[in-house]
């Protein structure tokens, strides 16, 4: 929508099309489990306003697409029952909503009204963190993404931190923002870069004292792309979780599904290729 400058009347035709029928929650969190993962991070709401999950504050979301389920739920309940931790990732930036104005850095050719009431888009986004803290049962965290968009702007987080916290006290807080962390963050972010690195160009704000998570792509993508076939090598991988862990962070591996809802065959692959290299280095160390 943004790279291509897509009218959003355009955009929003594709909602009649999203039917990744063949999605399957418990293949998908057995497949993560069985590559030792320990927790998943799911995009309930990205750039592109789209919801992937049942708020009641929009008609854009899954449910009202031909698939007409809630994915989100049947995650949920799947990762617990295999004994691993959800976190909601969810885009500050809206690219579809009316009331994200003043415009940000991007999504500025896609047709959108030049007028809109920056309260009311802040009114809406922290409804629905409050919706997915009280509608999906205990959450291990949330992944925000998108203030860069409008760095100076006044997001309310600390609104929106105290939500989270008085809903869902356990609930760890990251922001990709790109800057020292705010009060109410619980773990810093850096994108596609260990801690204390910066090949990715934005990486500035050094290494703070919370615990750390860094996250990487497969490839070069984060959402699916057919012409993207540069992945990393399983031993690339398997090295840049051993240098996440030697600085004491984590490692969000990103997985970005195929258009049926499949989990394309080359991360299938990557992901059992790690669990078997770090399972193989274990053996070797005992």
């Amino acid at each position: 929508m943004n790279n291509d400058n897509m009218p959003l009347a355009e955009y929003e035709k594709l909602k009649d099309e999203f039917n990744p029928d063949a999605f399957d929650a418990a293949e998908w969190t057995e497949l993560f489990k069985q590559s030792e993962a320990r927790y998943i991070t799911f995009t309930t709401k990205h750039h592109d306003g789209f919801c992937m999950f049942d708020s009641k504050l929009t008609e854009y979301k899954v449910t009202n697409s031909p698939l007409g389920r809630d994915v989100l739920s049947e995650l949920v309940e799947a990762s617990r029952s295999r004994g691993l931790r959800i976190f909601f990732y969810y885009s500050l930036l809206d690219w579809h909503h009316t009331d994200y104005f003043p415009l940000g850095m991007t999504g500025r050719n896609t047709g959108r009204k030049g007028n809109g009431r920056w309260g009311g888009y802040l009114d809406y986004y922290i409804g629905q963190v409050r919706e997915l803290c009280r509608n999906y049962g205990e959450v291990g965290g949330f992944w925000f993404d998108g203030l860069w968009d409008k760095q100076n702007a006044d997001w309310r987080l600390g609104e929106l931190y105290e939500t989270i916290h008085s809903l869902q006290p356990s609930a760890l807080i990251g922001n990709n923002h790109h800057a020292v962390p705010f009060p109410g963050e619980n773990f810093q972010i850096f994108e596609q870069d260990l801690p204390g690195s910066n090949t990715a160009g934005f990486n500035v704000a050094g290494v703070s004292s919370l615990p750390l998570e860094t996250c990487l792509t497969m490839n070069n993508s984060w959402g699916y792309n057919a012409t993207d076939n540069s992945y990393k090598s399983t031993e690339e991988i398997v090295q840049y979780i051993l240098g996440a862990n030697k600085l004491g962070a984590n490692l969000l591996l990103n997985v970005g599904p195929l258009p049926n809802g499949k989990i394309h065959q080359e991360q299938q692959l990557r992901l059992s290729g790690i669990a078997s290299r770090l399972r193989s280095r274990r053996l070797d160390s005992a």
